[in-house]
């Protein structure tokens, strides 16, 4: 596996406090009676938005400064946007329940700030094989992502307690998408872009469950991890205006990796008639799935110039949301 003991380390103490509120919690499950605390049998649909933001930071190019080397790296992130869930699951009396959920998740920079100068790494040259610095002036960074999330679950209630609590486990597949594109809106009109997706699928487990608060509403919260085995792909390329004159050979890379997947939520749950309204925060998080690395020449690296970016970069979103699940016609055995 690609994602090292230290490197999960330094994840869970970026996100230590949603963690232990959730560690806190066991939550409803998300296709359950909130009132009663008990699964609801036969079908029921779910249907969720939620707000998103972008929190994985990556290296979009090199900014000249006053420091000793000259220059930092330039940090961007995915920017904010939305995303949403559609579930439909079954239930029977004995307390097993199985359930099909798809999830998207998208988000953009917009317009964004225009930095005065940056040096990323463009695509090669005939004479200059490898990636070699192409200062840009007047810069603006556009940023797209979107993550796409289809899970196949089994779950069981657990008795006992004072509350509910439920474990599952089952297969889920994902693919993550990020475009970068670095505009110079001075002059010489060029642009920059780089890509990176990945696609995998394997194993999930988790947990739900809730803690009941007052007469139809529950405290909640649930987690669950996942190893997907799959493939990222970089692509770096650069458009010219007419005439520019540039033989730019695009490069694109693709290997195997194996990544950790990781989400968590919290917040409360509300009966409303036959149906339960959740409202809380999630977290969405695939370690080590993309590329930000603009694959520098070896002989810049012999130079001293830095690798910009990581080649196993981390793919983070989280945010608000809203969910409402009610039964549908049909009763479980």
């Amino acid at each position: 596996m690609v994602f090292s003991p230290l490197h999960i380390s330094g994840f869970a103490r970026r996100w230590r406090p949603l963690a232990l509120a959730v560690g806190l919690l066991v939550a409803p499950p998300s296709l359950a009676n909130a009132q009663a605390g008990e699964t609801v049998p036969g079908f029921t649909l779910e249907v969720e938005g939620q707000r998103v933001f972008g929190a994985s930071d990556f290296d979009a190019g090199l900014a000249p400064d006053f420091s000793p080397s000259g220059f930092h790296t330039l940090e961007k992130d995915e920017g904010d946007g939305w995303g949403g869930a559609l579930a439909i699951g079954y239930a029977w009396r004995n307390g097993w329940s199985a359930a099909v959920r798809y999830r998207r998740l998208e988000a953009d920079t917009g317009g964004g700030p225009v930095e005065p100068i940056v040096v990323p790494f463009v695509p090669s040259l005939d004479i200059v094989p490898g990636g070699f610095p192409f200062p840009l002036a007047d810069v603006l960074t556009r940023v797209e992502s979107n993550a796409s999330l289809l899970d196949v679950l089994a779950s069981k209630d657990i008795p006992g307690g004072v509350g509910h609590l439920e474990l599952f486990g089952g297969l889920t597949y994902a693919t993550v998408d990020r475009d970068i594109t670095l505009i110079d809106c001075s002059c010489s009109g060029l642009a920059v872009h780089y890509s990176s997706t990945f696609e995998g699928i394997g194993p999930k487990v988790g947990f739900r469950g809730g803690i009941p608060v007052s007469g139809g509403v529950q405290l909640v919260g649930s987690g669950s991890a996942a190893v997907l085995f799959g493939t990222s792909e970089f692509r770096n390329s650069m458009s010219q205006p007419d005439g520019f004159g540039l033989d730019i050979v695009p490069v694109k890379d693709k290997d195997s990796r194996t990544v950790g997947a990781f989400d968590a939520e919290a917040g409360l749950a509300f009966a409303i008639g036959a149906g339960t309204l959740t409202v809380g925060y999630r977290i969405d998080a695939w370690l080590q799935a993309l590329d930000s690395d603009q694959r520098v020449s070896e002989n810049f690296l012999f130079l001293g110039v830095p690798p910009i970016g990581d080649r196993h970069d981390d793919f983070v979103e989280h945010g608000p949301f809203a969910r409402f699940a009610m039964p549908l016609a049909g009763v479980g055995n």
